[in-house]
């Protein structure tokens, strides 16, 4: 059953490519409404992962109806931005006049050093537009994705990535991951790291995200230390109908630290922080919502949730308990 789903929403998602690029802007704005709510059919499922994961970011700071206020603008959001990139990245000569960029400047001064740059980013706006606009101010551009579970829709974005100029580096195998990612850095080039997922395979780290441990990988830190390379915060936003915004913040500055590894989580602790601040400012802005950000738990929750499916609690009982952990100590609720 999974795999017809993919099946067709790949095969969705293609035609309605192959129609809209041959839409002329006024025509293709009349069917947009349609073009979402076939989109949304397939996303049901998401649905219920973005606003469990709101309540999880929002419970006690927002209302009922406000966070499901969030997650329905949220989920119009992401589809309108999903036809929006499809539209926009088969006519180059509208992504210039339609996405304007803020700070470059910031851009330009780091390369000048010829170490290359770290562009941490999130599933903030329309990204891909954001990685095509760049590389279309002639940036040598390098981004690290995961590979899709669709291995033939997988092919085919990365057929068009290709085509847009933009040069992908999967997050596996970790040591070409790695490696094409030092070299790229080292060749004076963009390398851009999404780092707002669940991260739950060796050399995780746990920091604060909307109050919460979250698994994060500790790509950009490492890549930092090993090449000095500057990293830098980069999103883009929508401004209006047709106009976005891409804001390039100055590279952040850490001071040096003789432990390694409490140097990594203070780096990747300083940009999750960021990531959160332009969420809290735009949340329906953010597609992280449909993903578990907070799936991976840290040792000693693990162990709580353990001793306690051996006690037959059930999941509320469990959940109400974690909750306990974060105003008290792992011991006092074993």
């Amino acid at each position: 059953m999974k795999r017809i789903k993919r099946a067709l929403a790949r095969a969705l998602l293609i035609s309605c490519r192959w129609i809209i690029r041959r839409l002329p802007y006024p025509v293709y704005k009349t069917f947009m409404g349609f073009f979402v709510f076939l989109g949304r059919c397939f996303m049901s499922r998401m649905e219920k992962f973005a606003y469990e994961s709101l309540k999880i970011a929002f419970e006690g700071e927002k209302s009922e109806q406000e966070i499901q206020n969030i997650a329905k603008k949220c989920f119009n959001n992401f589809g309108r931005g999903m036809i929006d990139m499809i539209y926009f990245a088969d006519r180059p000569d509208e992504i210039l006049g339609k996405i304007a960029i803020e700070g470059k400047e910031h851009l330009d001064e780091a390369l000048r050093k010829g170490k290359g740059a770290i562009i941490v980013s999130a599933h903030f706006g329309i990204f891909l537009l954001m990685y095509f606009r760049i590389v279309m101010e002639g940036y040598k551009t390098n981004v690290i994705m995961r590979r899709m579970r669709d291995s033939v829709f997988e092919q085919y974005i990365s057929e068009f990535r290709n085509e847009k100029g933009l040069a992908t580096i999967y997050s596996l195998p970790q040591r070409q991951c790695i490696e094409k990612s030092l070299r790229a850095l080292r060749n004076n080039e963009l390398l851009f790291i999404l780092l707002d997922q669940n991260f739950g395979g060796d050399g995780r780290i746990f920091v604060d995200f909307f109050g919460k441990k979250a698994a994060t990988a500790a790509g950009p830190a490492i890549f930092h230390q090993r090449t000095d390379a500057p990293i830098i915060p980069m999103f883009i936003f929508r401004e209006s109908d047709t106009k976005h915004k891409i804001i390039i913040d100055k590279p952040l500055e850490f001071e040096r630290n003789s432990n390694s590894t409490e140097e990594i989580i203070i780096i990747i602790q300083r940009i999750t922080a960021i990531i959160e601040k332009y969420i809290r400012n735009a949340p329906h802005e953010w597609g992280g919502w449909m993903h578990k950000r907070w799936k991976t738990r840290t040792n000693e929750e693990q162990a709580v949730i353990d001793r306690l499916e051996k006690e037959g609690h059930t999941l509320a009982s469990m959940s109400d308990r974690l909750k306990a952990a974060e105003d008290n100590t792992i011991d006092s609720i074993i």
